[in-house]
């Protein structure tokens, strides 16, 4: 999966997941928590939704949240994650 796509995918999931992204643009150096509204369980729904669609796996989740702030923190992790 190229990068773009692990971006699209990511952002399309954020989209739908969590509650301030609905109604905005969302690029790459939004907030999770400050711009999108995301609380740990919105997180946890969007890690689980990135692990189905990308097979990013749940032994991984923890990376994940603890690595992400942005939009792009998140989909530069998933990427290193699907390349280890």
């Amino acid at each position: 999966m190229s990068k773009q796509s692990v971006e699209q995918c990511v952002i399309s999931l954020a989209k739908k997941i969590l509650p301030g992204a609905a109604n905005h643009t969302v690029t790459r150096d939004m907030d999770l928590v400050m711009d999108l509204d995301a609380d740990s369980l919105s997180l946890v729904s969007l890690i689980f939704a990135i692990n189905e669609e990308l097979g990013v796996g749940t032994a991984d989740m923890g990376t994940l949240m603890t690595e992400s702030r942005t939009v792009g923190d998140l989909i530069s992790a998933v990427e290193r994650l699907k390349k280890g």
